[in-house]
């Protein structure tokens, strides 16, 4: 059964782009334990790249890693990404050698076989990688694959059911699929990352049976743009807004997960030594209020989460808390390992798309956080819209437009060594003024949700229409026999 199985996934995705390593059929010979199981893709590292659409020789991937002149990238032909979403992209200032960031598009078909039906689905990922290039790399390569073996394990009748009356619906397969894939992701770049290979965080855009769903671990964004309003469908991961949930971990683990160099406690204000035996205020996990204690000297230890924002880390070390990799990480003069804290399940929403009442300047911006840092929502999705208002050039131009003006706006321009951005007073002149611009990798994606939509209505037509006619031609095959 496994080898029909095999079979099916690779018909569903094609043979040549799957290249997947299975263990060996003595093993099992049953779907059920592939179900069961986390096959772990056999994989090696890659010679650096770029965004496969975006057709760089390695010239031009020399050019685009420009540090001081900080080109903006856009695809060369803008047919290789589906219905040509706007890309752009460009390097940090020097913060590493390489452009970390990496993004990834996939359009296809799964033949759900028990059902006799094949279902389109249009797949976008981006990945910000930390510490070297390699681990956002791979999930580049892999995840899209990882996500679609979980898809086939899902029964066509059970995929397709979106009946609000059961109490496990389809959507409810496809959320579950995507949160194992990324788990499984996670395992697989195991090796490398502790190799040295670091992490990276991700966002997946799944259009699959007329639904959007967004996936997301880490501190990247997508942002849904409808009209005139805006709102995130994911949720930046830091150590500031998952708090609890790490410093709950270190509470109920601290002998084991700790080593006696933290605390998971969090205080008003960082203790000091003089201030031993003095009451203070602090709280534990999932508290919403405060308390007072007397200090001791377990309180003096370093705390599990520092400093706020952007600037918080997790024992003064990373400032993401999910993703991918970081799996050799340890904290620093202390040895601690800090995976245990950093999670890759991803936090997913589903949206139909039938009910939102679609036109074709509505979007998704997808970004990593080198956009986000310097540019809020609002800000990104009135770029977008202006950019989008006009009816010339061609819509696909003005897709690509759009992705471009947001990489400026974050961006900005070179003045002596210092990147500034563009004030939002317009009369403002001094440059000493101007506000800081972002010095890290910036990629941003921006997808169309019209054509996705116009799509699946038409799937939905041209499959009722070859149902119907199976219908008449057994029904005409039945009456000839009698």
């Amino acid at each position: 059964m496994l080898n029909r199985f095999k079979s099916a996934l690779l018909n569903a995705v094609g043979a040549s782009e799957l290249g997947l390593q299975y263990p060996n059929d003595s093993d099992t010979d049953t779907l059920t334990d592939y179900i069961n199981s986390n096959f772990i893709t056999e994989i090696e590292n890659k010679p650096y790249s770029r965004p496969s659409f975006l057709g760089l020789t390695t010239e031009e991937t020399q050019v685009s890693a420009d540090h001081r002149v900080r080109p903006i990238i856009v695809p060369r032909d803008l047919s290789r990404l589906p219905w040509c979403a706007g890309y752009a992209e460009c390097i940090n200032a020097g913060k590493s050698t390489w452009n970390e960031d990496q993004a990834s598009a996939t359009r296809g078909d799964l033949k759900l076989s028990d059902v006799n039906i094949t279902l389109p689905y249009i797949m976008f990922s981006m990945f910000d990688g930390h510490a070297g290039y390699q681990v956002a790399l791979t999930a580049r390569l892999h995840l899209h694959r990882i996500i679609l073996e979980r898809l086939m394990a899902i029964p066509g009748n059970m995929l397709l059911n979106e009946d609000e009356d059961e109490l496990i619906k389809g959507r409810d397969l496809v959320i579950g699929a995507v949160e194992l894939a990324y788990r499984q992701m996670d395992q697989t770049v195991e090796a490398q990352a502790q190799g040295g290979g670091g992490g990276c965080t991700a966002i997946t855009i799944l259009f699959l049976n007329g639904r959007l769903y967004a996936a997301g671990a880490g501190d990247s964004r997508a942002v849904l743009v409808l009209g005139e309003s805006q709102r995130a469908l994911t949720r930046d991961h830091t150590p500031d807004s998952e708090s609890n949930r790490v410093r709950a971990l270190g509470f109920l683990r601290s002998n084991e997960l700790l080593k006696g160099h933290f605390t998971p406690l969090e205080f008003r204000k960082r203790p000091l030594q003089k201030e031993l035996g003095s009451t203070i205020l602090y709280r534990e996990p999932y508290m919403t209020g405060w308390a007072y204690k007397i200090l001791n000297h377990s309180d003096l230890k370093l705390p599990l989460i520092s400093g706020h924002g952007k600037r918080s880390r997790v024992m003064g070390t990373i400032g993401v808390t999910r993703g991918f990799g970081d799996h050799g990480l340890k904290a620093a003069n202390t040895g601690v390992n800090i995976k245990p804290f950093l999670s890759s399940q991803p936090e997913v929403q589903s949206i139909n798309l039938n009910n939102c009442n679609l036109t074709e300047r509505d979007c998704i911006i997808v970004a990593t956080d080198g956009l986000w840092d310097v540019v809020s929502d609002k800000t990104a999705a009135n770029i977008l819209r202006k950019t989008l208002a006009p009816d010339a050039p061609s819509l696909e131009y003005r897709l690509t437009m759009g992705a471009q003006e947001l990489v400026q706006a974050a961006r900005g321009r070179l003045i002596g060594r210092v990147w500034v951005g563009k004030s939002e007073n317009p009369e403002e002149t001094d440059e000493k003024f101007l506000p800081m611009a972002s010095v890290d990798d910036i990629s941003v994606l921006v997808v169309p949700l019209y054509p996705y939509l116009c799509e699946h209505k038409q799937w939905m037509k041209t499959t009722h229409q070859e149902r119907r006619y199976s219908m008449d031609s057994l029904h005409i095959s039945v009456n000839n026999s009698v």
